[in-house]
């Protein structure tokens, strides 16, 4: 029997950030011409280094362009 998607997500590590540095995401979004919660994530991964793992594939070009690596399930 194959994998389930709910097994893969068990076996992603995740560990929860502190805030959201708000001036850098809103730059993010102005820069990227995003929406501000795509802004959040991309952040986050930039400022932390992490991975992202997203199916949204516009957020993933964006990342890719900002040097953030995709984290693929």
């Amino acid at each position: 029997h194959g994998t389930t998607a709910v097994e893969h997500f068990a076996e992603i590590f995740l560990h929860l950030m502190g805030k959201v540095d708000l001036d850098n995401a809103i730059s993010v979004a102005d820069q990227t011409k995003g929406h501000a919660y795509d802004a959040y994530f991309l952040d986050c991964a930039v400022r932390h280094a992490a991975p992202l793992l997203s199916l949204d594939r516009g957020l993933k070009s964006v990342a890719l362009k900002l040097g953030v690596k995709l984290m693929v399930v």
